[in-house]
């Protein structure tokens, strides 16, 4: 509840005029090909307007915009997150459409990582901190559309105050796409009625040759209003 109420007062602070500003101005800029303008002004209309929970209305069109920015400017790996995040939104009219961009992000980010001999170490970590009216029944990362992590039988393990590895390895050097699936299903007994929630994610991040990258991922829910069960949710923190 309160990370929703934080979001809430952020929206708050910025005046419906100064998102309308910032959301014109990104996408008249992004018609006219000035994309330093454009990725500038959706970025922020973004931040603050587009939430995984309750986003703006226009957030579809701004997130298509930014993909088409991040395609221009050689980031596939930033392209696909963007796209993926708008076909999540509605209207699904035109979804088709969303999903050729998609596809061609993700072609695009497979043709640059194959021409790049240099690497970079990353590491995941994982930490669940659910409430106990949920239990992790389980978890799948994958980087670059392939699973790297897959935890089912034991997802329980990373229920825990402490973060957990969960993934090691060398990346080529550049953007990437790490996408994560939990599932938790509800306790019996509980006061407040659940049921199973299936939350995914998708983020884009880049690595540099020889530097280690650590990226921590991180499974909560806070408390709804009126009683309501807790909406289990994930965050993801570069170190």
């Amino acid at each position: 509840m309160k990370r929703a109420l934080f979001a809430l007062a952020l929206v708050a602070c910025a005046s419906q005029s100064d998102l309308n500003g910032l959301y014109n101005r990104g996408v008249k800029a992004a018609r006219k090909d000035d994309w330093d303008t454009a990725m500038k002004d959706l970025a922020a209309f973004t931040t603050t307007a587009c939430p995984w929970t309750n986003p703006d209305k226009r957030c579809r069109e701004a997130y298509l915009a930014l993909g088409r920015g991040h395609e221009r400017r050689g980031a596939p790996a930033h392209a696909w997150a963007s796209f993926a995040r708008a076909l999540a939104m509605p209207p699904h009219a035109k979804d088709a459409a969303v999903e050729q961009d998609l596809e061609r992000a993700r072609q695009e980010l497979a043709d640059k990582q194959q021409a790049t001999p240099d690497r970079g170490p990353v590491l995941l970590r994982y930490r669940d901190e659910v409430p106990e009216e949920y239990s992790l029944r389980s978890v799948m990362i994958s980087v670059d559309f392939a699973p790297v992590v897959t935890r089912d039988k034991n997802a329980g393990e990373l229920h825990s105050p402490d973060f957990a590895q969960v993934y090691s390895g060398s990346l080529p050097a550049g953007g990437h796409v790490l996408e994560v699936e939990s599932v938790h299903d509800c306790k019996t007994g509980q006061e407040r009625p659940c049921t199973r929630q299936h939350v995914r994610r998708t983020w884009a991040f880049d690595t540099e040759t020889h530097t280690p990258l650590t990226i921590e991922l991180r499974g909560y829910a806070d408390a709804a209003e009126d009683g309501a069960p807790a909406q289990p949710m994930i965050e993801m923190t570069r170190r």
